[in-house]
């Protein structure tokens, strides 16, 4: 076999597998199936703010978002087979203030929320999305 040919067969070879490789990441299924609605956050306020998730009725694993300092915005997809979510926002080091934490009941649209203040005395404001 000459240096050519073996050459050629390897590349061959190389873009079988690609293809297929390709083919299985463009056909894969995603994890779960998004409603198109968000729960989104905006941190203006002068604290690092935690957020974590717990889905009702659906196969999406829960999850956290931690860590968001000021000026930091973040968003989750709400799941099209949630039935409810246990929302919690919580602020590192509150020393003052009360709960922060919105119920939301519709999980059929979206929600923007806006956290701003301090460490003793957070607050969170609904927004238009």
């Amino acid at each position: 076999m000459t240096m050519k040919k073996t050459g050629r067969t390897v590349a061959c070879a190389a873009a079988a597998i690609g293809i297929s490789l390709g083919g299985a990441v463009v056909t894969a299924p995603p994890a779960f199936a998004g409603s198109g609605h968000y729960i989104s956050f905006s941190n203006k306020g002068w604290f690092v703010a935690n957020t974590c998730y717990k889905w009702k009725g659906s196969t999406t694993s829960d999850s956290c978002d931690s860590g968001k300092t000021i000026n930091q915005d973040w968003r989750v997809e709400i799941p099209e087979d949630a039935t409810g979510v246990e929302l919690s926002v919580t602020v590192d080091a509150q020393i003052g203030g009360g709960n922060i934490t919105p119920q939301i009941t519709d999980l059929k649209r979206g929600y923007c929320y806006e956290l701003s203040g301090y460490t003793w005395g957070p607050k969170i404001t609904e927004k238009t999305c």
